[in-house]
């Protein structure tokens, strides 16, 4: 029997490299590039004409299973309109990636509107807030934050048993009725270690 060459090596290397991550691409959802980056985008008028390009990025999308902190970025956005950014159930008829069936409001969420537990973020050029909580835009729409998540959203809503669940951004109370700011991008959690 001839020794392994270390192109033969290699090869194995990468291949149980690649069945590892093939194993977790199934946790990443739809919206996500790969197992650990989620994005979602969209492009939206308002009734005065303006037309906004909406990015929103995730640094993880698939957490330890008692859940973990995210990274957050978004750009686009308009800054006449404020916005919440949070950790909400996905509503039933939704399906991520096709605006059109972004017709309900998501909730619930995580820690709620005026979340102090770092699991929300209100942000906005307009008044004051919750420090810490809310925040202003940035040039050009943009923000960055992070988020701190776990899977019970609320009582009987656990993320990956129960509900699916997404980082979600959405027009704040003021108005609370336009679907024109939802966007999502699905958040998984490993399964909990049974030993």
């Amino acid at each position: 029997m001839t020794p392994p060459t270390t192109t033969n090596l290699l090869r194995g290397a990468f291949a149980a490299t690649a069945a590892g991550l093939a194993a977790l691409l199934p946790f990443a959802g739809t919206a996500s590039a790969s197992p650990f980056t989620g994005h979602a985008h969209r492009t939206v008028t308002t009734d005065a004409g303006e037309t906004f390009h909406l990015r929103l990025t995730a640094e993880s999308t698939l957490l330890p299973a008692v859940g973990g902190t995210v990274d957050v970025r978004g750009k686009g956005y308009n800054r006449a309109q404020g916005i919440f950014l949070a950790f909400c159930v996905i509503p039933d008829g939704v399906r991520v990636g096709d605006p059109s069936t972004y017709t309900t409001l998501p909730t619930p969420c995580l820690g709620g509107r005026e979340s102090t537990d770092g699991s929300a973020r209100r942000i906005t050029d307009q008044g004051t807030g919750t420090p810490g909580v809310t925040i202003p835009y940035e040039k050009g729409g943009r923000f960055t934050t992070t988020l701190d998540l776990k899977p019970e959203i609320a009582d009987g809503a656990v993320c990956d048993v129960t509900v699916q669940c997404a980082i979600v951004t959405r027009a704040d109370f003021t108005a609370t009725s336009s679907r024109l700011y939802d966007q999502y991008i699905p958040v998984h959690f490993a399964p909990a270690d049974k030993g």
